[in-house]
């Protein structure tokens, strides 16, 4: 896979990431810190033959949608998962 961009922010003292990458059929956005994924959000869209990778990626959709993980990291969503996850083992 190909990083399209990456996009930096901090958020409670700690600096973070989020990276874009795609081919011919895939665009995954997920967000590191240190160089490691953060938690087990990955966003995922498949591209159908038909649709332009390019366009997609320059589309305000893709800025949604890196929006969403941002939010992932500052509604600590997965530390909510885990925590559900916790309780009703």
């Amino acid at each position: 896979m190909f990083l399209f961009k990456s996009i930096p922010f901090t958020f409670e003292n700690k600096d973070y990431e989020i990276k874009v990458f795609h081919n011919d059929t895939l665009i995954n956005i997920l967000v590191f810190h240190n160089n490691y994924p953060v938690n087990g959000f990955r966003h995922q869209i498949n591209i159908s033959k038909n649709l332009s990778v390019n366009k997609l990626l320059k589309g305000e959709t893709i800025d949604e949608i890196i929006e969403i993980a941002r939010k992932d990291i500052f509604e600590k969503r997965w530390e909510r998962l885990l925590q559900v996850t916790a309780t009703t083992i």
